[in-house]
């Protein structure tokens, strides 16, 4: 012990040894903190539509409070719609600007998707809602 130093009371030396333990407990409870907070924004409050069509043609879906989109199935005949905010919506199978059928009613809710399929037979086209 240099001169200068005074001896520390026992008290002192508990105090100073317990400084890396609260240490490392701040840094532990700050870390569970920063992934519960992550968690819980990790939840979607959107949804998608998704199913199969004709790969000629475009899928329309229109919800009840006035969003629209288009798109094109693939060259698979598999399409998909993601972010879509939850409702009620129509969907729409067209083809050279024409409305060949149409669902109604397709109920989407926040992180569930929804199913959509359509078939075409000899220009007769059906569409059919699944989960």
């Amino acid at each position: 012990m240099k001169a200068s130093q005074k001896p520390l009371a026992l008290g002192q030396q508990d105090q100073i040894r317990r400084r890396p333990l609260k240490l490392i407990t701040a840094i532990a409870l700050s870390a569970v903190g920063a992934i519960a907070l992550n968690a819980a924004h990790a939840q979607s409050t959107s949804s998608s539509i998704f199913g199969r069509a004709p790969a000629d043609s475009t899928i329309t879906v229109h919800s009840d409070n006035g969003a629209t989109r288009h798109g094109s199935p693939n060259n698979k005949g598999r399409y998909s719609f993601s972010s879509l905010i939850p409702g009620t919506y129509i969907v729409s199978l067209e083809r050279n600007g024409q409305t060949l059928a149409k669902v109604q009613g397709v109920p989407l809710f926040a992180s569930r998707a929804s199913q959509v399929d359509f078939v075409c037979d000899n220009d007769q086209c059906t569409g059919t809602f699944g989960r």
